[in-house]
């Protein structure tokens, strides 16, 4: 059995959505967060990075110190819970992924597996971009290329990209997310 701890990060500001809580926005009546972590479902530990809420199955959570200080502090705050011997690889998900599914997560696990040299598996979007919050790291090498970034408050997720070596995949719309009151209008239209 292969163990993957899941860490999502919800502890954004939603600015271009005017400031809400992208995590607790419904689209098909369902909030954002709970989707993913339906489609996360298959990790043996799941840490959100956040303020705590209710939410539709048990995680553990915690916050970036301070709080607001980017993704790297955030997933940092997140990986440092794991232990790389019980949970080798470990998912990072934004809160809005809309469209990400289990079978996505597996597929992601799947070519990380595959793919020895790799120390991470992430999607690719329609546009060429790598999508480092819609991906599968080894957890020891996440966490070593956190360190060696630290300081991580205020540095782009890029940096983390820039210190793996990765192996792109397809995302097929998984790693669609929600960042304009455009893109929820159109979520809400056709779920």
């Amino acid at each position: 059995m292969t163990h993957l701890a899941a860490v999502v990060l919800a502890g954004g500001t939603g600015q271009r959505l005017g400031g809400v809580d992208k995590g607790a926005l419904l689209v098909g009546g369902i909030p954002l967060l709970d989707g993913v972590l339906a489609a996360t479902s298959s990790a043996v530990r799941t840490v959100v990075v956040g303020e705590p809420r209710p939410t539709a199955r048990a995680v553990e959570w915690t916050r970036e110190d301070p709080p607001g200080t980017g993704p790297l502090a955030g997933l940092m705050a997140g990986v440092q819970l794991l232990d790389p011997e019980v949970t080798p690889f470990t998912g990072v998900f934004a809160t809005d992924l809309t469209h990400l599914t289990p079978a996505d997560v597996d597929r992601l696990l799947n070519v990380l597996l595959e793919t020895t040299d790799a120390e991470a598996a992430l999607f690719r979007d329609a546009e060429g971009h790598r999508q480092p919050l819609a991906a599968i790291y080894r957890t020891s090498a996440l966490l070593t290329a956190l360190r060696d970034l630290a300081p991580l408050p205020g540095k782009p997720m890029r940096a983390l990209v820039r210190a793996l070596t990765i192996t792109e995949v397809p995302d097929l719309g998984a790693s669609t997310d929600c960042d304009t009151p455009e893109q929820l209008a159109a979520l809400r239209a056709h779920p």
